[in-house]
């Protein structure tokens, strides 16, 4: 709970009445801001080159950035108010409420922002794996970090009793509750949620009828929204002193740029598994479409086609193939003394079947639609 300074902490302050974070909380808002720009614009590039159009995914993420965007943003104008100087500095009344009610208000997106992250994340994969199973454990997680969110956000703003209680503590009667244990508790529920989200498609993935460096490649692409779990780990060192200091204008400020930090790397995580089809673009070019050609002349103009249940056909995007549906890829044969022989076979005795003859031998992988 927030509470007055006493003598020996007063004497600290004055004895560091130059020290400021305010370089550090513009630094870090900026940086933090135009790459999360960055890494939703590359998300959209490459939803456009996947051809595949927008998903639920897609739309949750943006939203998860806007109220990223609002809370970078509050962040940063918390230094007109104080924010980053010393509490002995912020004499006018009227500025420590303001910083009070940015950091009620950025409690308040940081959850929904994080929530959102996580419901794209979910929407992802159920959009890739179609088990009914599976997606009943997408919807549990959800509704668990729906009630985490609400929870989060209620003690946010009502940490304090009255809410006034929180910028003033000099008034009578006024009581808080421990938010910085509270704090620490919603950090690590939200760490064993990224672990668990992280963790859920690995069992889909080993199942699939693909290579073992293909699973590999897979799994360790899902495997990067580890990053922003490190960061949430970082995040909880500074979790007991948020709102139980008497410094908080100072002491509150590592918590807050890891904060930023956190949403930036998460608004990234979960944007790596949609840019293979940009990566791959990218590669293609450098590569030139001529060299292709001559490496391979049956590539040009060819296709995959997948087969649904349902009999209907349609392109496969680029992206990460996961799913339980039928990709086949035509081998290329030519006539040779009478029999049919696979193109790279020519030196090789072995014959095939009449039914091989008759027919194109077709290759049925695992594959489905693309991310």
């Amino acid at each position: 709970m927030p509470r007055l300074p006493d003598a020996a902490e007063i004497a600290y302050m004055e004895a560091h009445i130059d020290d400021t974070r305010v370089p550090d909380i513009i630094a870090c808002t900026s940086i933090c801001g135009v790459a999360s720009i960055v890494f939703v614009v590359l998300r959209l590039i490459s939803r456009r080159f996947s051809k595949g159009g927008m998903e639920t995914s897609d739309w949750l993420i943006l939203f998860a950035w806007l109220n990223f965007a609002v809370f970078d943003v509050c962040f940063a104008m918390s230094v007109k108010y104080g924010g980053g100087r010393h509490i002995i500095l912020v004499t006018d009344p009227n500025d420590a409420r303001m910083l009070q009610i940015i950091n009620i208000i950025n409690e308040n997106l940081y959850c929904v922002c994080m929530a959102f992250l996580k419901f794209s994340i979910l929407s992802m994969y159920g959009a890739i794996f179609p088990q009914k199973k599976f997606h009943y454990c997408l919807w549990a997680v959800a509704v668990f970090m729906t009630c985490w969110a609400i929870s989060c956000a209620f003690v946010a703003i009502f940490q304090c009793t009255p809410i006034a209680f929180g910028w003033d503590p000099s008034i009578t009667g006024g009581t808080c509750v421990n938010y910085g244990a509270l704090v620490l508790v919603a950090g690590v529920c939200n760490i064993i949620t990224d672990f668990v989200v992280l963790a859920m498609p690995i069992p889909l993935v080993l199942k699939l009828n693909l290579s073992t460096q293909r699973k590999r490649m897979v799994i360790f692409t899902f495997a990067m929204g580890g990053s922003a779990c490190l960061v949430s780990i970082v995040r909880l060192a500074f979790a007991l002193s948020v709102g139980s200091t008497a410094d908080g204008s100072w002491d509150n400020i590592p918590a807050g740029m890891l904060s930023v930090v956190e949403l930036m790397a998460g608004i990234l995580a979960v944007s790596l598994p949609v840019y293979r089809p940009l990566y791959r673009r990218l590669v293609n070019k450098d590569r030139g479409g001529t060299q292709r050609s001559s490496e391979n002349p049956y590539s040009s103009g060819s296709r995959s086609v997948k087969i649904t249940a349902g009999g209907f056909t349609k392109n496969i995007n680029d992206g990460i193939v996961v799913t339980d549906e039928v990709d086949i890829n035509l081998t290329p044969y030519n006539r040779k003394d009478g029999n049919w022989v696979r193109v790279g076979d020519e030196d090789e005795s072995g014959l095939y079947s009449p039914h091989t003859q008759r027919s194109l031998n077709n290759d049925l992988n695992y594959a489905g639609r693309a991310i």
